[in-house]
């Protein structure tokens, strides 16, 4: 019970931790994603969070990683979701998976040795227990 209890809290910290339009609908509303005509790529990052990890670190990731997408022009669109357990039987491996699209392989690589990024890496990196990173081509 008391890790069900973490778990709900933890995930009631990530959903507020996020930029509000991120979380607008309700439930009963349809919500499509609209891509930017130029995303190519789409890069999925998943995180798992060590375990005592803090509230207060937890929103300080998902503030940062939300906040790169103004000052990286890389990032055509960003959208972030706590992870849940919907079919599965066991609680998800990760805790937290951001959505990013690009234009290119090329600016992927520009974005992951930008110094915001290296910056955001270096502030949060203590609070991962592993991280996953996927790229694939977006076909219309």
């Amino acid at each position: 019970m008391q890790k069900l209890t973490i778990l709900l809290f933890l995930n009631f910290i990530l959903i507020s931790a996020c930029t509000p339009k991120t979380f607008t609908s309700t439930p009963q509303e349809k919500r499509t994603v609209h891509l930017p005509a130029e995303a190519q790529i789409q890069r999925i990052v998943c995180f798992k969070f060590k375990a005592g990890t803090t509230p207060e670190a937890i929103k300080q990731h998902m503030r940062g990683f939300a906040n790169l997408q103004d000052s990286i022009s890389y990032i055509l669109s960003y959208q972030v979701g706590p992870t849940v357990l919907g079919d599965l039987t066991e609680k998800p491996e990760y805790d937290v998976m951001h959505y990013c699209t690009y234009r290119s392989e090329e600016e992927i690589k520009l974005y992951s040795v930008h110094p915001v990024h290296q910056r955001f890496i270096k502030q949060n990196q203590g609070i991962w227990e592993k991280v996953l990173v996927i790229n694939s081509r977006i076909i219309n």
